[in-house]
């Protein structure tokens, strides 16, 4: 019996199993391969509590809790059967605190609300509200005790499919609609139509745009429109990989100044690209990807499965030639319907919502991934985790708190 940390030597190789135990969690069990030479090393086990601690935030009956992943806040709707914008309010969790989401708006509070969009990242989001004359569109700052509102309807001309932004940036807003972005500058209150045409999918990273064309060619641009580089230009490979009736969202990932950024590309039907070989990671089906930087793992699910794409081992061969491609590995299988994934515990776990169950899957456990229910929340509600504070936060299934 030791305790921890420490460190266990002169092991003769082999299997051994391990057992940790403290005072109200539950027992960590495992069998651990020793080598000779080699160390097997445990960084990040999670103990889990035999009573997990709950606190009923604000009572009420609330349909949906909404994440704004770009802060410390989240949206929560009020279950009144009408989905106006007076049922939806903010919650600050540092403050422990909410308060309306449209507080001095009140022509706005009962119209009723259509959409919304928000970017990773990002502390604002895009209100779309339906009125008879038309959509309403709303600019939100989300702030501490206070919503900053802008009007943004005579910047839309048309109903566009999707609106996003760069995190890093305050002033425009790009809506893509039938092939093309149009760009909407916030502090100018004007909008270029068709600032860039002929685009398959775009992304944004560092105050640049990642423009995939309908000719196949993938080039970075600035916010304003101009060409920085060709970062791809071979039309039988790209077409190849890419199909004009799709659109595709980009995401970008650099670990540092110095290397090669990681380029995602996700359809519209849940194909996963890269520009790492072998290229096409998954045909069809993924919903949503996570990157941990630190680890330069990628993070992907479908409705009924969780994987990792491993970037992190990605290097030429032992004589030089060929390169080691990115390791896929699919973690968990033949779930019912998984809508939410999140890193926890510097990616050393995963978290993830099938439909109203919660799980927790261990990573480190040099064997088959764990599998941890946690609770049940409300049915068809998300959740939100904070991995700064170790918090998820959820509605009750049972009161709807």
């Amino acid at each position: 019996i030791w305790r921890t940390p420490t460190v266990l030597s002169d092991l003769i190789p082999g299997s051994y199993q391990v057992k940790l135990v403290k005072k109200k969690y539950a027992p960590w069990v495992a069998t651990l391969p020793v080598e000779a030479g080699k160390a097997t090393v445990l960084e990040r086990i999670l103990l889990l509590p035999e009573s997990w601690e709950r606190n009923t935030l604000l009572e009420g009956k609330f349909e949906d809790l909404i994440p704004i992943s770009g802060g410390r806040f989240f949206l929560l709707e009020r279950d009144s059967g009408k989905r106006t914008a007076g049922d939806f309010s903010v919650y600050d969790p540092k403050e422990d605190k909410a308060f309306a989401l449209l507080p001095a708006h009140p022509p706005y509070r009962d119209l009723k609300v259509s959409s919304y969009f928000v970017v990773e990242k990002s502390p604002n989001l895009l209100l779309v509200l339906d009125s008879e004359t038309g959509k309403k569109y709303l600019w939100i700052s989300l702030k501490p005790k206070e919503s900053i509102v802008k009007d943004a309807i005579a910047l839309f001309a048309d109903e566009p499919d999707i609106v996003s932004w760069d995190p890093q940036d305050k002033k425009y807003l790009f809506a893509f609609h039938n092939g093309q972005l149009d760009r909407v500058d916030l502090v100018a209150d004007a909008r270029a139509s068709a600032f860039l045409s002929g685009v398959l999918g775009y992304g944004f990273f560092e105050k640049k745009i990642y423009l995939l064309k309908n000719d196949f060619t993938i080039e970075r641009t600035d916010l304003d429109g101009k060409s920085e580089k060709v970062l791809f230009n071979d039309a039988v490979l790209g077409a190849s990989l890419f199909n004009r009736s799709r659109f595709y969202r980009i995401k970008v990932f650099q670990e540092d100044l110095f290397s090669e950024p990681i380029i995602l590309f996700l359809s519209d039907d849940g194909e996963l690209l890269a520009n790492r070989l072998p290229y096409r990671f998954v045909e069809k089906g993924v919903l949503d990807v996570e990157f941990d930087r630190k680890l330069k793992r990628v993070l992907f699910w479908t409705e009924r499965a969780l994987g990792l794409v491993d970037f992190s081992k990605v290097r030429a061969g032992a004589e030089g030639v060929f390169e080691t491609a990115p390791k896929l590995i699919w973690v968990v299988r033949n779930r019912e319907e998984i809508e939410q994934a999140f890193w926890l515990y510097e990616g050393s776990h995963i978290l993830f919502r099938d439909k109203e169950r919660v799980f927790l899957v261990e990573l480190e456990t040099h064997g088959k991934p764990k599998l941890h229910e946690i609770l049940s929340v409300k049915e068809d509600s998300s959740i939100f985790y904070s991995d700064e504070s170790g918090t998820l936060f959820y509605i009750e299934k049972e009161t709807g708190h």
